[in-house]
């Protein structure tokens, strides 16, 4: 599976959302290619906020995203969620 990674701008981090990411990273292993939005092929998004406001969410609505506003969730809810969403959308088409 292929997902973009988006970050806020980070003006108000209330956690290390390049730790977390790292973390869901190496969780997924193999299981999931990692993009940036500027890339072709994702099949999903994931939006990582630095705080609840979550900025980038409103820019990328239409794109149904998996956003992360805190480090609350595991990274292995997080990369089942992730593919959950692209069997989802992939069933979808």
């Amino acid at each position: 599976m292929k997902v973009a990674v988006k970050y806020c701008g980070g003006c108000d981090p209330i956690y290390d959302r390049v730790e977390l990411v790292q973390r869901i990273k190496s969780e997924a292993g193999e299981s999931i290619e990692w993009l940036t939005l500027d890339e072709q092929g994702y099949e999903a998004i994931l939006v990582v906020c630095g705080c609840l406001k979550a900025c980038p969410e409103d820019e990328l609505r239409h794109l149904s995203p998996l956003s992360l506003k805190y480090d609350g969730l595991s990274p292995e809810r997080v990369v089942a969620q992730l593919l959950e969403k692209g069997r989802t959308d992939a069933n979808q088409d």
